[in-house]
């Protein structure tokens, strides 16, 4: 697939809903890679999600080991499902989100990565290996899931990390 393929394929998918499980995706493997040891790269993603043109009402993300040597027996990945993990998984996982070395200028930003597909995302906070990403690191807002610095309430999670 060449890159003209990839940027028609990344638009076909621009959904709300696609950006803001592409987004949670890439950070759940970057926390996962922090408590479980995998390194990025031996991690993938596979988003389920509705395309504009279609009508199914779909919403999952799968994550899974891609590697067949030594991360990819590291084990912990499925114990971190669990109910009782999980809920620490995704607490540690808004908290890193909540701030990037590079804000302002990454949260604020309407435009940024491979044809400017990419909102708030950057190297430093969301982007992975290009081996992990189904997508090439397009159609990534990290502020869909945070809400902005300015409008925190614009995030689909931002309560569970701005209100206590």
């Amino acid at each position: 697939m060449d890159k003209a393929d990839a940027l028609i394929n990344c638009k076909d998918k621009a959904s709300t809903r696609y950006i803001l499980l592409h987004t949670l995706s890439h950070l759940l493997i970057r926390q996962l890679s922090l408590d479980c040891g995998y390194s990025g790269a031996a991690l993938k993603e596979r988003i389920y999600s509705t395309v504009n043109s279609s009508g199914l009402p779909m919403a999952g993300i799968l994550l899974y080991t891609s590697s067949t040597d030594s991360d990819g027996s590291l084990g912990g990945l499925v114990r971190m499902g669990r109910p009782e993990n999980f809920e620490e998984i995704i607490r540690k996982m808004l908290q890193e989100a909540s701030w990037c070395s590079s804000d302002p200028i990454c949260i604020d930003s309407l435009g940024q990565g491979y044809g400017g597909l990419n909102y708030a995302a950057c190297h430093a906070c969301t982007l992975l290996p290009e081996t992990s990403c189904e997508l090439r690191n397009c159609l990534l807002d990290r502020a869909a899931v945070i809400g902005t610095l300015a409008h925190r309430e614009l995030g689909y999670l931002s309560k569970l990390i701005w209100e206590k």
